[in-house]
């Protein structure tokens, strides 16, 4: 790829205005200006941003279907996803969450945390799984909860069949894109010998585990499942909490004490009035944060850079300050610490040569994008994923110059 303005996320190479990217079977050999590569196929990032695949960390594929049913009253989403969630098939799961990888990558996502919480018998789980290898996205893949499972706070997660996912799809053969982690029901929705049990067994298969905490006030006036998991020396840098935006400042010290990581969904926060999320405080304290689609059927679409857009602006709510967390910062969470949560920063996240070649190219010469200045602000408040020209993970094409769509004049 030639003549891009090269975002490398590389706080060693910064940006390159106008850049190469030379990949060689599926890894960055080389990132620079007027690279030598004689043999290589070339493709044309003249008028386009050249920048690391963005990394979502927390997204319930499986409902993706679902986009259009979601309202409020009767039919917001916790009642309406218990009803259709147990009536779904694995057929029905494969479709889904394939339609919700088919939107993420061609948005420019090139990583999603595929946070399964339908999963009603191994069969979901292989279903989930298949979409994803499918695709051809790199992801995790995180196995525990399921809406039937829900009901049952006295049972443990099928630790026998995580074991079995973990053994077969997870093994020698595994091509490297796919990782696991455990959804995790957590303290409040289990007692403390279920949950505890889980983590133990988590813990024991190495892999890292993911809960939802704080993310409401109703959450919270039942039970403070932060200060439990923490009380209960459960926390620590295995561990992503999504959403918190309701913890407490000393909740919030407990995160950043025992270095566990934080998801951030600013479309569903604001959706379902969970609350502002304390996205300055917590990179202030050193807390290691992400963002999340979390899921479509509320946030309405697999879109980081609108998701970006309004992280940027909720934490300018939260704080009253513009100055506290700048456009660069935020880009930075949409890719190199999306990474960094996931544990993959070694492989993607950033345009380094030695990783594997995720990357996409965004046009600056469409009319939403042009005129091109600052590239940060281009990508978060300006860019849609209409603008997305090139998707490339771990060095395959999966969407190359896309054209802006165009409505077709009826006759």
């Amino acid at each position: 790829m030639r003549d891009a303005y090269v975002v490398t996320m590389d706080p060693q190479l910064g940006d390159i205005p106008r850049g190469d990217v030379h990949v060689r079977n599926g890894a960055l050999i080389a990132v620079g200006p007027n690279l030598a590569a004689p043999a290589a196929e070339e493709i044309d990032g003249s008028n386009r941003i050249a920048l690391p695949g963005f990394i979502d960390t927390h997204f319930h594929l499986w409902g993706s279907f679902a986009r259009g049913i979601v309202a409020d009253g009767d039919f917001d989403y916790f009642p309406v996803m218990s009803r259709i969630g147990p009536a779904m098939t694995p057929e029905d799961a494969y479709n889904s969450s394939k339609l919700g990888i088919a939107e993420a990558v061609n948005s420019g996502l090139t990583t999603i945390h595929d946070w399964s919480h339908n999963i009603i018998s191994g069969a979901y789980a292989d279903a989930d799984l298949r979409a994803l290898r499918d695709v051809g996205i790199r992801a995790r893949f995180s196995y525990g909860f399921s809406r039937n499972l829900q009901l049952k706070p006295e049972q443990t997660a099928d630790l026998a069949d995580i074991a079995r996912v973990k053994r077969e799809w997870f093994g020698s053969s595994n091509d490297g894109l796919l990782t696991m982690g455990f959804a995790s029901r957590g303290p409040g929705d289990t007692p403390p010998q279920v949950y505890q049990k889980e983590w133990e067994n988590a813990r024991s298969l190495g892999i890292p585990i993911t809960q939802h905490a704080g993310r409401s006030i109703g959450e919270i006036k039942k039970f403070r499942r932060i200060e439990i998991l923490y009380r209960d020396r459960l926390l620590g840098p295995d561990v992503q909490l999504i959403h918190t935006y309701n913890a407490s400042p000393e909740e919030r010290q407990m995160i950043a004490e025992t270095k566990t990581h934080v998801s951030i969904a600013p479309f569903t926060a604001s959706r379902l009035a969970s609350g502002l999320p304390y996205l300055g405080d917590l990179l202030a304290k050193g807390v290691q944060c992400s963002l999340s689609v979390d899921t479509t059927t509320v946030g309405g679409n697999a879109d980081m850079f609108s998701i970006m857009r309004l992280m940027l602006q909720l934490n300018h709510l939260r704080s009253m300050n513009v100055l506290e967390v700048q456009p660069r910062r935020i880009l930075e969470l949409a890719t190199l610490d999306g990474a960094k949560d996931l544990g993959i920063a070694d492989r993607v996240g950033s345009l380094t040569p030695g990783k594997r070649a995720d990357l996409i190219l965004v046009r600056t010469n469409d009319l939403n994008t042009a005129p091109f200045g600052n590239p940060a602000i281009l990508l978060v408040q300006q860019a849609q994923p209409v603008n997305v020209d090139t998707v490339v993970i771990d060095g395959r094409i999966l969407k190359y110059k896309e054209n802006s769509p165009r409505l077709t004049p009826r006759r």
